[in-house]
């Protein structure tokens, strides 16, 4: 979503992360006008296994939740997941952003924060606290002005919001303010906000935080989703006396969890709306030009369709003129891009994109390529984990685009010095943090037997 951009992500409090963990997209002030974030559009973060990188992005994909869906802590199956991801030391979770916006002509920065706990007494996952406030971009020295601050469950407004609207909003959210955030909850109500008499500043500040969350788009392999884990735990638990209102309910509880995942192409099969099959159609065209790129044998993608009352039940066939096979038998590294594709979509078109793996299956060629396009003529942006380094000499070239993730979970960001190459910096482990402290020795304990062993 052209328009929204974001400058710093901060958390701490999911899985080992029991630290805050900051991440900076962009310089330190606003004031240059236009602003050059064409500059400043890609990140790589790097670290090894269990640094913390799948964390971050599950972070992000925990906050973007909670900003637009209403019904996200309502979920059972998202309660039980968040049982186990948040920290079980802090019990708790923080997030905050600071969100460069256009509105009406005129660009302000936006801090929000948000904290999520897991210590009431009936284990529900809870909302502590949520803090919208804003300033104009373009000042260094305007203070930021608070919008609206909730506290356990009551929330409260600046003195400059008109008391009429406070009350409104305090009647309209009582008793609901612990497991929806303000944006989720009052958007439907302040789309209608003139008859209302809804004050301005908070719709348009409060549609920002909504359009901010919308703009955001995060991928993560299923494995690292834990979607699935949960369902089957669910499922495992049912038995034959499950009463069928019970059932509905989890059934409903499970179709939500899904629908939380982007509507991606799907490698196997898709159940698409008839009203958007042509638009469905398009974007397998658009498919077809991307992969063909990777496979220039690639003739077409076919979609092999059977109807199912209001839907088609869809199937991808890669036609190749001798043979034609179901996308769901190509290469891993060819479903992994299909897969993605819409992600880096999302980022061609002024989106903000969350990537966890991002190398996991693909060339190194490919994913250089593909990140050169995206810093020369990509709208908006992406940020990915790794552990590639090949990407590192065309992150490089960009501004605060390699960020180094520490084994104690602490975020060293490169720093352009001369000519040196930040890959071979870090692979002698001259950077700071670095973990390329192993040696082939140290493997003698986990597969060499002791003289005797298995005689």
């Amino acid at each position: 979503m052209e328009g929204i951009y974001l400058v710093n992500y901060s958390m701490k409090g999911i899985k080992s992360l029991d630290e805050e963990v900051s991440l900076s997209f962009y310089k330190k002030t606003l004031t240059s006008n236009p602003h050059d974030f064409q500059n400043y559009n890609i990140k790589g973060i790097y670290g090894i296994n269990g640094s913390g990188k799948s964390a971050i992005i599950t972070s992000v994909k925990i906050f973007k939740n909670l900003i637009i869906n209403k019904d996200y802590l309502n979920n059972p199956l998202i309660q039980s997941q968040l049982r186990e991801l948040i920290n079980k030391k802090l019990m708790r979770t923080d997030f905050s952003a600071d969100y460069f916006a256009r509105l009406e002509k005129k660009s302000y920065l936006f801090h929000y924060e948000i904290s999520v706990s897991n210590r009431e007494k009936s284990g529900r996952i809870v909302i502590d606290r949520e803090k919208l406030s804003y300033r104009t971009a373009s000042s260094r020295q305007e203070n930021m002005k608070l919008l609206f601050e909730v506290n356990n469950g009551k929330i409260e407004f600046s003195d400059q919001i008109k008391q009429d609207f406070c009350e409104y909003i305090s009647d309209k959210t009582k008793n609901l303010l612990k497991t929806a955030t303000v944006s989720s909850f009052l958007i439907d109500y302040l789309l209608d906000w003139k008859d209302k008499k809804v004050d301005g500043s908070i719709f348009g500040g409060l549609l920002m935080l909504f359009l901010f969350g919308l703009s955001m788009y995060v991928y993560m392999d299923q494995t690292d989703d834990h979607a699935d884990y949960f369902i089957d735990e669910i499922m495992a638990g049912l038995d034959q006396e499950t009463d069928s209102k019970a059932l509905n309910s989890i059934q409903k509880a499970i179709h939500d969890v899904k629908k939380l995942r982007v509507n991606e192409i799907s490698i196997s099969r898709g159940n698409i709306p008839k009203k958007n099959y042509a638009k469905y159609q398009e974007r397998v065209s658009r498919l077809f030009d991307f992969i063909s790129i990777f496979k220039r044998d690639l003739k077409g993608i076919e979609i092999d369709k059977k109807e199912n009352k209001n839907y088609y039940i869809c199937d991808l066939i890669m036609d190749y003129n001798e043979y034609k096979i179901n996308v769901e038998f190509e290469s891993t590294g060819i479903k992994k891009l299909i897969k993605l594709y819409e992600f880096f979509d999302e980022m061609a078109s002024g989106n903000i994109v969350f990537v966890d793996e991002l190398d996991s299956n693909l060339h190194d060629v490919y994913l250089c390529a593909l990140l050169e396009y995206l810093m020369e003529h990509g709208k908006g942006q992406l940020c990915f984990t790794t552990h590639n380094i090949g990407p590192m000499d065309v992150l490089k070239r960009n501004k605060k685009s390699i960020d180094f993730l520490s084994v104690n979970h602490k975020i060293y960001p490169w720093t352009k010095n001369g000519n040196y190459s930040p890959a071979n910096l870090y692979k002698s482990g001259m950077i700071e943090g670095s973990p390329f402290n192993i040696d082939s020795i140290d493997f003698i304990s986990a597969f060499d037997a002791e003289e005797g062993d298995g005689e």
